[in-house]
């Protein structure tokens, strides 16, 4: 037997109390100037005059049936149906699996989401993977199995592998957006690569890779030789391989530039950021420019004002946090590829919701395609943006 959703059995029952009081309607005098019966609200029965017999009305003991289907009379003699007075739609339920509760970007996400469902009917319920990607995909299958939901915001830890579960929540009757993350093998480009998927909102690893190029070659600009220090997130993870890709793509049409050395920084804050950059200076004392995650970029500029080399080396960091703006408006940064994770989450409820009602896909969405500058903070626009999360 198919599988209905909880949206499609309303719009069913909806239907059925729809039919039913438009026959109840259709059953009115026929003899009535305007042809037919007209609904309208309760109105109470005038009182009889105690002084007027002629005026007094007799009428029949109110049975259970009666009051279920009372009627009043117009003043045109027309009769009136009563309608009980329409109940409230019952809210979408949406489970949110997240990567990590605890995650400072994901919570911005999240603030943003509650914001759209509060004001839509939608009611969130968060599953936290603590990124665990076997946890993940259990509690996945717990909700396809469940019933309960209308749909999923998928925060993927186990990228391609999410396909068939997501596969079989649209079987199911659910709607599903993807955020933040590619499901797919193509880090290049924001569209949903699973079918049956509402909308995939990210800016794509690769695309960011190449914004990074882009900062990399204006900091770069009066250095000849320019020398660019690298710290990853995690080496070997997709993502940030596919950044790299990204980045080296719109370097290697710019031979003065190369790669010295290369770090990573584990997103472990400050600290990550702190050790790599220890570590990079025992192989490359000297060096232009730093690329890295923003939490990376904090500790690698500890690092450097102790050692003295801060105003010789340029720092360009990914993910538009407070620390990084503000550094940027310093002038100890030299910029930034802009992170909207607030706009990430807005944009995914907003396209739940549509999916919910019946509106349109939103398909892949870039949300720093619509900033300044496609998202390239430098202290000539840093005015123009307001960091989403803290980093």
């Amino acid at each position: 037997m198919a599988t209905i959703s909880r949206r499609r059995r309303s719009f069913i029952w909806l239907a059925f109390v729809a039919a039913f009081a438009l026959a109840t309607v259709s059953c009115g005098d026929g003899d009535s100037d305007d042809g037919g019966a007209t609904a309208s609200p309760t109105a109470p029965a005038a009182a009889a005059d105690d002084d007027t017999e002629a005026a007094q009305t007799t009428e029949p003991e109110a049975t259970d049936e009666t009051e279920a289907t009372a009627a009043t009379t117009s003043d045109d003699g027309d009769a009136e149906s009563e309608l009980e007075p329409t109940e409230p739609a019952e809210p979408f339920q949406v489970a949110y699996l997240s990567a990590s509760s605890a995650n400072t970007w994901l919570l911005s996400s999240r603030n943003e989401m509650e914001a759209v469902a509060a004001a839509s009917n939608v009611e969130v319920t968060e599953f936290d993977a603590q990124f665990d990607p076997g946890l993940q995909t259990t509690q996945f299958q717990d909700v396809i199995a469940s019933g309960a939901y209308d749909g999923v915001i998928l925060v993927s830890i186990n990228g391609i592998a999410s396909a068939p579960d997501i596969a079989a929540a649209i079987d199911a009757g659910m709607e599903v957006v993807i955020l933040n993350q590619v499901v797919g093998e193509d880090f290049s480009t924001s569209e949903p690569q699973v079918p049956g998927v509402s909308a995939n909102v990210m800016a794509a690893p690769f695309v960011n890779g190449k914004r990074l190029g882009q900062l990399t070659v204006q900091a770069c600009a009066d250095r000849d030789p320019c020398e660019v220090v690298y710290i990853y997130g995690i080496k070997g993870l997709p993502i940030d391989d596919a950044a790299r890709a990204g980045l080296d793509e719109v370097i290697a049409d710019h031979p003065s530039i190369s790669i010295v050395a290369e770090g990573e920084g584990q997103y472990l804050g400050p600290e990550g950021g702190i050790n790599a950059t220890q570590d990079i200076l025992q192989v490359a004392p000297d060096f232009d420019v730093l690329v890295g995650a923003d939490q990376s970029v904090q500790g690698a500029e500890i690092v450097l004002a102790e050692e003295g080399k801060l105003d010789h080396v340029r720092l360009v960091g990914w993910g538009g946090s407070t620390p990084a703006l503000d550094g940027i408006a310093a002038g100890r940064w030299f910029g930034g590829v802009f992170g909207a994770p607030g706009d990430e989450g807005r944009i995914a409820m907003e396209a739940m919701v549509s999916a919910l009602t019946g509106g349109p896909d939103f398909g892949g969405v870039d949300p720093l395609a619509a900033l300044p500058d496609d998202g390239l903070v430098t202290a000539d626009n840093v005015d123009q943006f307001t960091a989403q999360w803290d980093g």
